[in-house]
């Protein structure tokens, strides 16, 4: 029993972010106790009681000794793993040195973890972080601030896992949550990181949406487009997303003014209530993604983002607004124009789907590179939103200074291009077409992500 004092403190971490004088029911402490007896793997009496009864039934049936069944049943329910849970307390953690999350227990975090400046946050190949359930301006989120460092490196084998606090994933789980499904949306907040990279607004910084403003910890934006925030590889983001206000929203990943000298890659992102990724300005490069079922865009891009999205995955579910939402710059001088690269992308439909403009909508002066995007298992009327007139240049192969370009989109449907193509649109067969079925070595290269939980199922 020496793991049942981490899991009374972990309730408790949990409980401490409610204001003082919030009422505090008991069925509140029986949900946190619960959700942490799940987190460190220790049997419940229901649990218990299955055992034994199997083990009974097997005895009877075999016509072996049934009081040693019974021992060996109690016995292996009491070598079962029991992973220490460590509970981050609610309200605002700042880490300004250096820590480590570890692979040899489960994390709660509840309320704002921020890596300030100079601070550096690294996570163990196969640990797994529990967000509290906080939500709007108490949602829990994970803050790389400007300046500082996450270094979180899985594997193929052990990815990390940010996870919310109800689901009962364990390390015995092997990566699938005993409990939730990837429609399960919006039960924590994001992983947010912010860098001192150039953005498209005036000024050269911006807020970051989704977390109350005034903080130094909460603006991004520089000069420093090289710049390295760390490394984020083989982690899965599930059931995340809120709402502050409005348009003041969290996704599953945050990268606000993030530089290039960042490695993120391989990244796994599902049930989102927002967006899956979103992108404010920088130059941070993005490789091996999959989102699956997310709310609002799978891929946003906003205020200049110029950096490149390569071998992506999307699957829409019948909420998803639309596979890519992008913006141009919002410097009002236009020198920040942006000119990202978006490359080998497969994105799938959803016969359920809710919204009949899915393909994407590239609006606001968008200015980049669109090439090797492959649409599949779309219900047939399935159309592009929009593309901005102002910056379109039609069939491109390289970025440059304001145009937006397209090259090689296959449709698999038999809707005809005139219908998927915004009317202003009159040379899209130059850059697209429709095809019955996906061509080879088109979209993206899904054998690097069996990893994932979509791919792999």
């Amino acid at each position: 029993m020496k793991n049942f004092s981490y899991v009374l403190l972990s309730a408790v971490f949990l409980l401490t972010s409610c204001e003082k004088d919030d009422s505090i029911t008991s069925a509140d402490v029986t949900a946190a106790v619960n959700s942490a007896l799940a987190a460190a793997q220790i049997p419940t009496t229901a649990q218990i009681t299955a055992a034994v009864t199997t083990a009974v039934n097997a005895a009877m049936a075999s016509g072996t000794d049934i009081d040693q069944a019974i021992a060996d049943a109690l016995a292996a329910q009491n070598a079962a793993p029991q992973t220490e849970t460590v509970g981050i307390e609610g309200g605002v953690t700042i880490i300004e040195t250096s820590a480590t999350w570890t692979n040899d227990r489960i994390w709660i975090m509840n309320g704002k973890v921020v890596v300030k400046d100079g601070g550096v946050l690294n996570i163990q190949a196969g640990t797994i972080i529990k967000a509290g359930s906080g939500t709007g301006a108490d949602a829990s989120v994970l803050v790389i601030a400007k300046g500082g460092q996450i270094n979180a490196i899985g594997s193929a084998t052990a990815p990390i896992i940010f996870t919310d606090i109800g689901d009962n994933i364990s390390y015995a789980d092997n990566g699938v949550s005993p409990n939730r499904v990837p429609s399960d949306m919006g039960l924590w907040g994001s992983v947010v990181v912010l860098g001192n990279a150039s953005v498209g607004e005036d000024g050269g910084t911006d807020d970051i949406e989704g977390i109350a403003d005034g903080f130094s910890w909460t603006t991004y934006g520089g000069s420093n487009d090289t710049e390295s925030s760390g490394r984020i590889e083989y982690v899965s983001i599930r059931h995340s997303g809120q709402t502050l206000t409005g348009d003041n929203e969290l996704q599953g990943l945050t990268l606000g003014g993030v530089g290039s000298g960042t490695v993120v890659n391989h990244v796994e992102i599902i049930g989102s209530q927002d967006d899956g990724i979103e992108i404010f300005g920088g130059s941070v490069n993005v490789s091996n993604l999959v989102i699956h079922f997310n709310g609002d865009d799978a891929i946003d891009l906003d205020e200049g983002y110029k950096g490149t999205i390569s071998n992506a995955v999307i699957a829409l579910t019948a909420s998803t607004d639309g596979a890519f939402e992008i913006d141009g710059t919002e410097d009002s001088s236009g020198t920040i124009d942006g000119q990202y690269t978006l490359e080998n992308v497969t994105v799938y439909g959803s016969a359920t789907q809710e919204d009949t403009s899915q393909y994407g909508n590239w609006k606001s002066d968008a200015t980049g590179l669109n090439q090797n995007i492959v649409y599949k298992s779309f219900n047939s009327g399935t159309t592009i939103a929009a593309i901005d007139a102002d910056t379109y240049g039609g069939l491109g192969t390289a970025t440059a200074a304001g145009s937006n370009f397209f090259n090689n989109f296959d449709f698999v449907t038999t809707d005809a291009l005139s219908t998927i193509m915004p009317a202003a649109i009159i040379d899209g067969a130059t850059w697209a077409e429709t095809v019955t079925s996906q061509v080879a070595s088109s979209g993206a290269d899904e054998s690097v992500l069996g990893w994932t939980l979509f791919v792999s199922n």
